[in-house]
Order: C-alpha cells, then sequence, then structure tokens
C-alpha cells in the first residue's frame, strides 16, 4: 500500500468515525464525550474533539444539556438495520444495568424506532418520575402502537409503576377510566390494580368490591390480594372462596409465592397459627429473586413480620424484612413498609437507637401511605414513650388523632394499636382511643380474636391497664391471655407476666418469681418490657437489697441482649453438612423440601436442625434464625 492509499484509508476511518459518533447523536441524545466514549470504545478527548468540529460546522448542538444531531431523522433512515440495532442494544444494555435514564435518551430511541420492550419500561418509569413531560408522554404512546398495543395498555402499565411506588392516588386516576372499557381482561386488571391501591389507603371494603368486579375467573393468582383484604376485614369465609379460586397448580415461581402467601394468611387465623410463618418465609424465600419485578400491594415478609412480631419473635421478623430489603420486593413501597417494620421489631427488642437509624433509612414521610403513616406516627410514639419522652409522645399523638378521623383500621393495624392503646392511656385519651379501634377490633373478633394476632394486643392492654390505674380494664385482656396459654406458650408467657405484674403493683411479688417472668419476657422478644418490669419491681419493693437485686436485673437483661445482638459465632460450631441444612432454612425452606434438595428424607432434617439448636444454645424458632443469620450471613461477608 502506497502512502496515498494509506492516507485515504485513514481519511475514511476518521470519516467512518464520524457517521458512527452522528448516529448516536441523532439515536441517543447524549450527555457528554464522556458517555459516548465507552459506547465507541475511542478516548474521551478524542470524542470531543470530533464533537467540537460538528458543532461548529452545525452538525451537532447542545440543548437543555443534551447533545442533538441537526438532521436526526435523515441520519437515521440511512444508516443500516444491524448498525442501528446494535446500536438500540447497548444503550438499552447500559440503561437496564442501573445507569440513569435521562428523559432525551429515552425519546430519542423511540423516534429512532427503538420499539423494545426494555425500553417500554424505561419509559413507563420515567413517565412516572415526569408525569406532565408530554414528549416522554408521547414517546411512550408511539412505542405503544409501534408493538401494537392499545392506549388502554399504556394506562394499565403506568398504573403498575404507581402501584409499585405506592402512589395510590396516581393509581386510582389512570384506572378509573379503564372501568368502562370494552374489554373485559383491561377492566379486570384495573379493577384488580385499584382494588391494591384502596388497601394500602385501608379501604378494604373499597378493595373487595373492586376484586368482585374483576370477577373470580378473571384475577388468577391475582386472587392473593381478594385473600389479604378479605382476612384483613375478618371474613375468612370469603378469603378461603378467593383462595380456591386461585387455583392448586402453581407453575411459576410468582404463583408458587403467592400460593404460599395466601396459605400463610389463612393458618394465620387459625388456632395458635402454626405453619403459617413457615408458609410466608417460603413466599418470601419464592418471589425475592423476581425482587421489584412483582407487583405487590402487601408483602409476604411484611405479613410475616406482622405475625411474627405478635407471637414474640421480633428476631425472626427482623431477619425476613432484611431479605426482603436487599431483594428489593414489593419495590419502593415495599422498601418504606419493611423499614418501618424492621424499626418496629428493633424497638420491640429494646434497640431504640437501631430503630432510630432505621427510621432515617426511610427519608421524607411525604411519600407514605395511610397505613404506613399510621405505623410510622405510632413508631415514633412508641420509642418516645420507651425514652420517657413525653413531649415527643404527646406530639406524635396528636399526628396520631388527626390521621386516624376517617381511617378505617384493620387486622393488619393491630401492631401500631397496640402501641396507641398504651400511649392513649399515658395521656389520659382512652375516649377517643376506643372510638379509632372499633373496626381493628371488629374485625379480629369476626375471626374469634387468633392467638398469632390477638396475644399481642392483649399483651397491651395489660400494660395501658397498669398506665390508667384501671383494674375493671385489665380484666378482658387478661383473660383472654388465660384462655389462649392453653395451645400457645407465648400467650402463657405473657399471662404469667401480667400476674407477676400485678403482684408488682400490690407490693406482693418475690425476686424470684419476678426473675423468671423478666427472663421470659426476654426470651420472647420484649426486652424493654422485662427491663421496665424489673426497674419496676425495684421501685415498689420495701426491701432495699431485694430491690438492688431487681435493679441489678433490670440492667443486665438489657446488656445481655445488647450483647448477644452484637456478637460473632463461628460456622465451625456446625459440621458441613449442618451448615447446608442451616443455609436452607435460612432460606425459608421446610423439612420436606430440603430433604428433597439434599436427597435426605424430612425427619433426617428434623433431626439435623434439633442438633443445630443445641448446639447453638437457642431456645426458641426466632432464636435459631438470629443466630443462624450471625453465622451464615457473617461468614458469606468475611469470604
Amino acid at each position: 500500500m502506497t502512502r496515498d492509499d494509506a492516507d485515504a484509508a485513514g481519511v475514511d476511518d476518521r470519516a467512518d468515525e464520524r457517521r458512527r459518533l452522528l448516529l448516536h447523536v441523532a439515536a441517543s441524545s447524549p450527555h457528554s464525550a464522556l458517555e459516548l466514549s465507552a459506547r465507541l470504545m475511542r478516548s474521551r478527548q478524542a470524542v470531543q474533539e470530533d464533537l467540537d468540529a460538528l458543532m461548529t460546522e452545525g452538525r451537532v448542538h447542545l440543548h437543555e444539556g443534551n447533545l442533538h444531531a441537526a438532521a436526526g431523522a435523515r441520519i437515521i433512515a440511512e444508516a443500516p438495520d444491524a448498525q442501528l440495532r446494535e446500536l438500540f442494544d447497548q444503550v438499552l444494555a447500559e440503561l437496564e444495568s442501573g445507569t440513569s435514564a435521562r428523559p432525551a435518551t429515552l425519546v430519542a430511541l423511540a423516534e429512532a424506532g427503538c420499539h423494545d420492550a426494555a425500553l417500554l419500561r424505561l419509559l413507563v418509569r420515567a413517565a412516572g418520575d415526569r408525569q406532565e413531560d408530554a414528549g416522554l408522554l408521547a414517546a411512550l404512546s408511539l412505542v405503544v402502537r409501534a408493538r401494537g398495543e392499545s392506549e388502554s395498555e399504556v394506562a394499565l402499565l403506568r398504573a403498575a409503576d404507581a402501584a409499585g411506588r405506592g402512589r395510590a392516588d396516581a393509581v386510582l386516576a389512570l384506572t378509573e377510566p379503564l372501568f368502562g372499557s370494552a374489554s373485559e381482561a383491561v377492566r379486570a386488571r384495573a379493577a384488580i390494580l385499584a382494588a391494591g391501591a384502596h388497601m394500602q389507603g385501608n379501604r378494604l371494603e373499597q378493595a373487595s368490591a373492586l376484586f368482585e368486579h374483576a370477577g373470580r375467573g378473571r384475577a388468577g393468582t391475582d386472587a392473593v390480594w381478594a385473600v389479604v383484604a378479605a382476612i384483613g376485614r375478618g371474613d375468612v369465609e370469603e378469603a378461603r372462596r378467593w383462595r380456591a379460586a386461585m387455583g392448586a397448580a402453581s407453575l411459576t415461581s410468582r404463583d408458587a409465592g403467592f400460593a404460599d402467601l395466601a396459605d400463610g394468611l389463612l393458618l394465620s387465623v387459625e388456632g395458635a397459627g402454626d405453619g403459617a410463618l413457615d408458609a410466608l418465609a417460603r413466599s418470601v424465600s419464592t418471589l425475592a429473586p423476581l425482587g421489584a419485578g412483582v407487583v405487590m400491594f402487601e408483602t409476604p415478609a411484611a405479613l410475616a413480620a406482622l405475625i411474627a412480631i405478635g407471637r414474640g419473635e421480633p428476631a425472626t421478623a427482623e431477619l425476613l424484612l432484611e431479605r426482603a430489603l436487599r431483594a428489593e420486593m414489593g419495590g419502593e413501597s415495599g422498601r418504606r413498609r419493611h423499614l418501618l417494620l424492621i424499626s418496629w421489631a428493633l424497638m420491640v427488642q429494646g434497640r431504640m437507637d437501631a430503630a432510630e437509624a432505621r427510621l432515617r433509612d426511610l427519608g421524607s414521610r411525604q411519600a407514605l401511605c395511610d397505613r404506613d403513616l399510621l405505623l410510622h406516627w405510632c413508631l415514633i410514639a412508641g420509642i418516645a414513650r420507651r425514652r420517657t419522652d413525653s413531649a415527643g409522645m404527646r406530639d406524635a399523638w396528636r399526628e396520631i388523632r388527626a390521621l386516624t378521623f376517617g381511617l378505617q383500621m384493620t387486622l393488619y393495624d393491630l401492631l401500631p394499636l397496640g402501641e396507641m392503646m398504651v400511649v392513649a392511656a399515658r395521656l389520659r385519651d382512652a375516649d377517643r382511643m376506643r372510638q379509632m379501634t372499633t373496626s381493628a377490633v371488629a374485625a379480629m373478633e369476626r375471626l374469634d380474636s387468633p392467638i398469632a394476632w390477638s396475644a399481642s394486643v392483649s399483651w397491651h392492654g395489660v400494660q395501658a391497664a397498669f398506665q390508667a390505674e384501671d383494674p375493671a380494664a385489665l380484666i378482658p385482656h387478661a383473660n383472654a391471655l388465660v384462655r389462649a396459654e392453653r395451645i400457645s406458650p407465648y400467650a402463657a408467657t405473657l399471662a404469667q407476666a401480667g400476674q407477676i405484674w400485678l403482684s408488682v403493683l400490690r407490693r406482693e411479688a418475690d425476686f424470684d418469681s419476678v426473675e423468671a417472668s423478666v427472663r421470659a419476657l426476654a426470651a420472647v422478644g420484649h426486652v424493654w418490657d422485662a427491663a421496665r418490669l424489673a426497674g419496676q419491681a425495684a421501685l415498689q419493693h420495701p426491701e432495699r437489697e431485694t430491690a438492688l437485686s431487681m435493679m441489678q436485673l433490670a440492667r443486665s437483661i438489657s446488656n445481655e441482649h445488647e450483647r448477644e445482638t452484637t456478637r460473632e459465632v463461628k460456622s465451625s460450631a456446625l459440621t458441613a453438612r449442618e451448615q447446608e441444612v442451616a443455609r436452607l432454612v435460612l432460606d425459608g425452606q421446610g423439612y420436606r423440601a430440603i430433604g428433597a434438595r439434599l436427597f435426605i428424607s424430612p425427619k433426617t432434617v428434623e433431626h439435623h436442625v434439633a442438633r443445630i439448636r443445641s448446639r447453638l444454645g437457642a431456645s426458641s424458632r426466632g432464636e435459631l434464625l438470629e443466630r443462624l443469620h450471625d453465622i451464615l450471613a457473617g461468614g458469606d461477608r468475611r469470604a
């Protein structure tokens, strides 16, 4: 090759590079030379020099922070299809991997002829962030039409995105016009999304009516949300009918996860609620890999946490919630709910600093739906009560009072309801409390006060009666715990603690009985209550030596729990096979599923779990899960 030929080839290569550069500008409206250099595999300086030259020539210009080509439509039309397809794939891969999707880039891709499902998802997401952006909405409609879908589909996609963010008002605004659609499928999907929005606003009656409008035959496994709404209203027969409508076959992970969610919830209102947590943990395990890709109006992790805390297993609640949080289960609304419930589990265990730190992770409360806003303010009140911050407690109570006017409380609000009972008693506002809790208590009573949901409420009722110095108010709550203690060790612990507390107030308690009750309370997660019982016993006891012993007991309970939550356990305490079993237990698998995975019998799995519990000194299921998490998660981090 002669020098002239080499020079000509160099000129051709340079022209090709500039044509590629122009095509990328035309089809993706990039932000800068840095963004383009990675795509074109050229140095930033070289790309910038070409851009400067093209801008001088008037072929590229900068508008609102993005680069645009002067003759973009012609450049795109003249580009080879394969080159354009490669560009689309490259840019979409970047955007789906987490690179910020600027509206100008999405609009440019749509106008360049990209109609991929990935771009549709990104446009829906961006339109949710910028609801008044006409350019984005036009690009969204363009892609939908090119894909042969209807404007109704656009509205449903946007409503589903809003649902994942917990924007109930946006969901209702987008779905209401669709109720008159000629398509039965569109009407059904719109009704389900609208019902979910009402669920997050605690309007379960309206939600149930919309599920009926959608029809049992149309709901499919989304009938799980009708199960959740029916149980929340206290209608177990309706919940069972909707569970039957879901069918028995679970062909996908989503279907299987939803089936376990429905089954776990139904089990929670039967007897002592045995099996409920296992089913909900399986649901978390199955749905976690799907992350934010599944629209959820409530998550199995949140329901499991409500039940676990209500059964005296806040550590179990914390573990399941942390897993759901890492998986981004339930999207943005799920994240907010999980953080609130983690904070609650920490508060119950007396870990106030950690609880407040989790609340700070939440950020602004402006995006909280009514259901979660109630939980938030009850958390603030609960932490203030435990810190003896009277002013903070009164401020939070004012917010709670304002929020609950017109808010219909449900079975799923029993956790904040219990805290409200005690705070109201402290502030001598019991009359308002009775008005606020009527619907939630009625739902619980329609379900025959299932222990998994009612025991914690009864305990708070006992505490409220002590605060109000009202022996008559104590009796129904104490009797409920006594009736439940036959089938619930947790209820038995609470019933005994209530009796000891009463004897403390009467100055009739001895150190041994107080110590036994204090340690039992701490073992079921009520660490702060346990320390308070010991402290109150110290104040009430007439003998100085015994009072000092009780005060020391209060300090030691708090300190022991703090040490346990910060200790490091070594995985060498378990054999290799026990570690395999332990990982699957922590993953939410049942004995049968673990046996099938490891090719051993369920009975052998049960023996392994018993030995693991013995080796780790775990006295309860929640404590076992907590220690396994310390071992396995800690080991994974060190690895």
